[in-house]
């Protein structure tokens, strides 16, 4: 597939055929940019999945937060240590389990996914700006079927 190769060089833009080809070059250009470092991160790209995965499913157990986000248990456990370190996390002992801990997002760690988040949100703020209401709402529409179509419960 010659658009893979060519839209994930950097500054490559090529018309798509198709709207899976679109899609395809919206998620490699995205992507590119959410896992940029910024000036001012306070996560890592890579580790902000994991603080939002908390944020909108609450504390779990690690194995659990691994099953969600379709992780291996030993890189989720990785981040867990790293985002506690920083004091993103809180771990507590599990009521049903006191071998096990129960992961939650710390409010230091919501104040964190929050600035990444915002910083993230910035890139597309900027590249919608020149665009009208109606295209924009069109968009939101078209993005939300798309999300809802390629859901997990597929």
């Amino acid at each position: 597939m010659l658009l893979y190769a060519c839209a994930m060089q950097a500054n490559t833009v090529v018309a798509p055929e198709t709207a899976d080809e679109a899609v395809l070059q919206l998620m490699m250009a995205l992507g590119r940019r959410f896992r940029q470092r910024q000036v001012g991160d306070l996560v890592d790209p890579a580790q902000a999945g994991l603080l939002y995965a908390l944020k909108c499913h609450g504390a779990m157990r690690l194995g659990d937060l691994a099953d969600s986000m379709k992780l291996d248990a030993s890189t989720v456990s990785r981040h867990v240590q790293q985002l506690s370190d920083r004091g993103f996390l809180q771990r507590d002992p599990d009521p049903e389990d006191a071998r096990a801990r129960i992961i939650d997002i710390s409010p230091e760690g919501l104040v964190a996914l929050k600035a990444t988040s915002d910083q993230r949100k910035a890139f597309v703020v900027e590249a919608l700006a020149d665009w009208s209401d109606r295209d924009r709402n069109n968009l939101r529409t078209l993005l939300s079927r798309l999300t809802t179509d390629l859901g997990d419960n597929r």
